[in-house]
């Protein structure tokens, strides 16, 4: 009877201790992952005297529809009518070939840095005239 009562009241505190341990709050999913597009989102100014833009300003927004692509308004200050689309993978920035609404040809990457800012090296093609271009954005 005794060795009975023993293992029933060890069953009875294992049931305590499993059961509290119990979060319900925990739905068995990781920890949400950071959004890599978060660094990158904000009003940047840039310094381009290499292509002859001379400063100007671009701002980056998330993408709604695509979780890693943000939009880019007036990259090359181009002052598109509408945002050019950019990939984002960690730091990595990729603006893979497309024409914009200004009918500019544009390609290129850029990186991120520890210091807030990002290099870009990229390519125009505006009027069959091809411009290799690099730069630093800087973030406002």
């Amino acid at each position: 009877m005794f060795r009975n009562s023993k293992i029933s009241v060890f069953s009875l505190i294992m049931a305590v201790l499993i059961l509290g341990a119990c979060d319900t709050s925990d739905d068995n999913n990781p920890s949400p992952v950071p959004d890599a597009r978060d660094k990158f989102v904000g009003e940047w100014s840039v310094n381009n005297e290499v292509c002859g833009k001379s400063k100007y300003l671009v701002n980056i927004s998330k993408d709604p529809s695509n979780s890693s692509q943000v939009l880019i308004h007036n990259f090359a200050f181009s002052n598109a009518g509408e945002a050019d689309t950019a990939v984002v993978a960690g730091s990595s920035i990729v603006v893979y070939q497309q024409i914009n609404s200004e009918g500019w040809q544009i390609q290129g990457s850029g990186q991120y840095k520890t210091d807030e800012t990002i290099e870009w090296t990229y390519s125009l093609l505006i009027s069959g005239s091809l411009e290799n271009c690099s730069c630093t954005y800087v973030q406002q």
